[in-house]
């Protein structure tokens, strides 16, 4: 993240996690803090189309898996907000966020989400 000295990263089994280069330690410890994924055998076609995606926003990392947009804030990248998709519309292919709304485009044509921007968790 910009200022906190760590990584955000998404593995191929779309598990979220963070490098902490804070510490002077000989190595960098890996820390898994979410499985944001649905179950690998209940994905539809169409949504091992849609990529996980990263972004950042007034401080906060947004992450999209799956039919899910999840918050994250504070350098311990605490889990503050979760946003669902549109019932019946699929995996989340793509997201922006733009002023004071996140908008999100579905695997299934003419789905789309619109919601206000999570203000950043007083932590």
């Amino acid at each position: 993240m910009e200022d906190g000295r760590s990584i955000c990263v998404i593995n191929q089994y779309d598990d979220l996690g963070f490098l902490d280069l804070r510490k002077n330690a000989a190595g960098v410890r890996w820390r898994s803090r979410s499985k944001l994924t649905m179950s690998g055998k209940t994905k539809a076609l169409s949504e091992e189309t849609c990529h996980p995606k990263l972004a950042t926003h007034g401080g906060q990392l947004f992450a999209s898996t799956g039919d899910t947009i999840s918050v994250f804030n504070g350098p311990d990248h605490v889990l503050t907000s979760t946003l669902r998709g549109s019932n019946g519309g699929g995996a989340i292919c793509d997201f922006s966020i733009g002023g004071d709304r996140l908008f999100a485009l579905h695997s299934e044509e003419n789905v789309f989400d619109v919601w206000e921007t999570p203000p950043p968790a007083i932590i």
